[in-house]
C-alpha cells in the first residue's frame, strides 16, 4: 500500500492540530489508555483510514500528541522570550509548572507518556513542545548560563516536574507546590552562580 506524504493534509481534510485536539479530548475523557485511532476518527467524524495520511498507527499518534500537546502554552513561550533576570526565569517556570500540573491532571496518563518520550534532543524537533523547550533553554543562555548547563538545568527541571506530577498521591495536600518551592529555591541559587 502506498501512503501519501503526511504534508498533503488537504487530501484527508483534517489537520495535525485537529488530530491533536481530538486526541487530547479523548485523553481528558478516557485517559491515555482510551486513545485509539478509531476513537480519534470518530471524534473527527472521518473514517479511520483518513488518519493514515498523518499517523500510521497508535505509536505515531502518541508521538504526535507528545510533540503537539502544548499549544495552549504559547503564552509561556512568549514569557520565556521576555525573561531578563534569574528571578524572571524562576517566576515563569513556577507558573508554567503549576499550569502543567493542572494540564496533566485534566489528561490522565499524559504526564507518564510525555516522561516516556522525553529525549535530550526534543527541543530540536517540531511542534509546540519543542518550541516551548527551546524558549526555556534560550532564555537561560541569554542570562549568561552556558548552553550545556542551560540544557542540563532545563532537563532536571522538566524531569522533576513530570516525576512530581506522576508521583503525587491524591488527597495529599499541596506536596507538589511545597516541593516546587524547595526545588526552585535551590535552582535559583545555582542559576545565580552560573548567570553572568
Amino acid at each position: 500500500m502506498t501512503r501519501r506524504d503526511p504534508s498533503s493534509h488537504a487530501a484527508a481534510g483534517i489537520s495535525i492540530a485537529a488530530i491533536t485536539d481530538a486526541a487530547l479530548a479523548i485523553i481528558r475523557a478516557d485517559g491515555v489508555d482510551g486513545l485509539t485511532m478509531r476513537a480519534v476518527a470518530e471524534r473527527l467524524q472521518v473514517r479511520a483510514p483518513s488518519l493514515y495520511h498523518h499517523v500510521h498507527n497508535k505509536a505515531d499518534l502518541l508521538d504526535l500528541v507528545a510533540r503537539n500537546a502544548f499549544d495552549e502554552f504559547a503564552a509561556d513561550k512568549t514569557a520565556y522570550e521576555e525573561v531578563r533576570s534569574v528571578d524572571d526565569w524562576i517566576a515563569v517556570t513556577k507558573s508554567g509548572s503549576e499550569k502543567l500540573r493542572a494540564f496533566y491532571a485534566e489528561h490522565p496518563g499524559l504526564a507518564g507518556l510525555i516522561q516516556a518520550k522525553a529525549t535530550p534532543d526534543r527541543d530540536r524537533g517540531d511542534g509546540s513542545r519543542a518550541e516551548l523547550i527551546r524558549a526555556q533553554i534560550e532564555s537561560l543562555v541569554n542570562l549568561g548560563v552556558p548552553e550545556p548547563q542551560a540544557r542540563y538545568l532545563f532537563e532536571v527541571t522538566a524531569r522533576w516536574t513530570l516525576a512530581a506530577v506522576v508521583a503525587e498521591p491524591a488527597g495529599a495536600g499541596d506536596l507538589f507546590g511545597a516541593g516546587l518551592e524547595l526545588f526552585l529555591d535551590g535552582l535559583r541559587d545555582r542559576l545565580l552562580k552560573l548567570a553572568t
